[in-house]
């Protein structure tokens, strides 16, 4: 019974980083086509994209983190077009004059490795005050290409602008809440448990 209510209580909340901007350049512009994903090949500039990271825990501070094992998304729903085959992932934030500054940096798990042209990486800054927070605007950094997702090898090249973030966390449930369900649990397996002896 102790092992069930510690293991409930042990639920990991996960918590979300969103950002995005419109694309500035995609395969119709001389890079590609893409092969590994051809849904790539569906993008057009001035289309909108999302790059979404649910991992583990939560993000409070500057710092270096490994969100290796999170799930991370690049979508442009009008194209439609999606990547979503990431290894590892890196996100550094470094803090700078009021500002924290994001690198992030996932590498595909298609072609022939992240070093050379398998990957997607992000670098942008926002106010220190919004790192927690919903619907701040994001600056683009590393110009013309803040957003940069490189495939077969680095001859499918779609780029983009950074010009929104939202962090949202996933609140753990309560461990009052928690508990409550594994002892109205208890209590109705108890029952059963008494209903069918007094059958016997």
């Amino acid at each position: 019974m102790g092992l069930a209510i510690c293991s409930v209580l042990n639920v990991a909340a996960a918590d979300t980083i969103t950002f995005g901007g419109n694309i500035t350049q995609s395969t119709q512009d001389g890079t590609g086509p893409a092969v590994n994903n051809a849904s790539l090949n569906n993008i057009q500039d001035l289309q909108a994209y999302t790059v979404s990271v649910v991992f583990p825990g939560s993000i409070t501070t500057p710092g270096i983190y490994n969100l290796t094992g999170s799930g991370l998304a690049f979508s442009v729903p009008a194209a439609p077009a999606s990547e979503t085959s990431f290894g590892s992932i890196t996100l550094t934030i470094t803090a700078n004059a009021g500002y924290d500054e994001f690198s992030l940096l996932a590498c595909l798990t298609s072609g022939s490795g992240c070093a050379v042209g398998n990957q997607l990486n992000a670098n942008f800054r926002i106010l220190e005050t919004m790192l927690n927070l919903e619907n701040a605007t994001a600056i683009g950094l590393d110009q013309p290409h803040p957003l940069n997702l490189l495939e077969d090898d680095g001859i499918t090249d779609i780029q983009g602008s950074i010009t929104t973030y939202s962090y949202t966390p996933v609140p753990e449930p309560s461990s009052a809440v928690l508990l409550g369900y594994v002892l109205a649990g208890l209590v109705l397996a108890n029952r059963m448990r008494i209903k069918k002896e007094r059958n016997l």
